[in-house]
Order: C-alpha cells, then sequence, then structure tokens
C-alpha cells in the first residue's frame, strides 16, 4: 500500500534511528565520564604515592633548613594539594554527571520506548485505514460503474419506442 503522504510515513524509521543514536551518544559520554574520573582517581593516587615516596625525612632539620630542601618540600605540597584537586574532580564526576547521565539516560529510553510503542500502533491504524480506503475506493469505482451501466441502460430504454412503461420505470428504478 502507498500512503497518500510518503515523507510523513518514512519519518517513523528516521525518528526511531535517530532516537537511538542520540541515546547510544548519551550513553558513550556517561562512559567517557567514568572512565576519566576512574583515570582522575588513579592520577591523584599515584601523585599522592610519588610525594610519599620523596619525603623528607622530618629528623633531618639541618638539612631541611636549606632553601632547596623548603622549595621541594612546598613543591611536594603542591603536588599534594593537586591529587586533592583532582580527586575532588573525580568524586565531582562520579557523584554529579555520572550519575545525573544514568537517570537521564533511563528516563530517555523509557520515553522513547513508550513513543515507539506508540508509533507502531499508529503504524498499524495507519496501514488499517489505508487498506480500508483502499478497499472503499475499489467498491466505489465499482458501484459507479455500474451506475453509469445502468444510466445508459435507463436512456437505451426510454429511447426505445418498443419497451412498455413499466419497463422503462423499473430501468429507470435500478
Amino acid at each position: 500500500l502507498q500512503c497518500c503522504d510518503p515523507y510523513i510515513q518514512d519519518q517513523y524509521d528516521n525518528l526511531s534511528a535517530q532516537s537511538h543514536r542520540g541515546i547510544e551518544f548519551l550513553d558513550k559520554y556517561g562512559q567517557f565520564i567514568k572512565e576519566r574520573a576512574t583515570i582522575e582517581t588513579e592520577y591523584a593516587s599515584k601523585l599522592r604515592r610519588l610525594v610519599k615516596s620523596h619525603q623528607t625525612k622530618k629528623r633531618d632539620d639541618e638539612e631541611n633548613q636549606l632553601t632547596v630542601c623548603k622549595a621541594f618540600a612546598m613543591m611536594t605540597q603542591e603536588v599534594t594539594d593537586l591529587a586533592g584537586q583532582h580527586e575532588l574532580i573525580a568524586e565531582n564526576m562520579s557523584a554529579q554527571i555520572v550519575k545525573e547521565i544514568a537517570i537521564l539516560l533511563k528516563e530517555l529510553k523509557d520515553e522513547r520506548k513508550r513513543y515507539l510503542s506508540e508509533g507502531a500502533k499508529n503504524q498499524t491504524a495507519l496501514h488499517t485505514a489505508l487498506t480500508a480506503l483502499d478497499k472503499a475506493k475499489k467498491a466505489y469505482e465499482k458501484a459507479y460503474k455500474e451506475a453509469e451501466k445502468a444510466e445508459d441502460n435507463y436512456k437505451k430504454a426510454d429511447a426505445d419506442l418498443n419497451l412498455s412503461r413499466a419497463e422503462v420505470e423499473k430501468a429507470r428504478m435500478i
């Protein structure tokens, strides 16, 4: 069956594919953020291990008074602070972004499923309506041809002087 407007009929599949690609993209983005949070956590942990392995001992007070040693201690403190910032970034990504994406993803999948189900019902109803329209069109064409034939028969009967008035009236009624 041909729909009266094929552009409308084709959009169901296009919308289905487009919404699926959008959900897949959001899922990939969520995975990216989750993996990045893991990397941020690992990076922060490795920075802390690095600082811990290179910290100066407290007993070397005389040596720690040197400017170079103080600068090194300040630098290790900055690296520790940097590690803390990366941990904070990872926590915020995991707690906020990944969680929100998971919620949004679930909502979108449910909504898409609902709309696709509704669309499938509408496609079925459209197909049924088009089938009924086609049947009605064929029945109309058949009835129209019969009506034309009956009208022609009436005109012939009316013009024929050999037929009785009853027969002409019967042809007119048909």
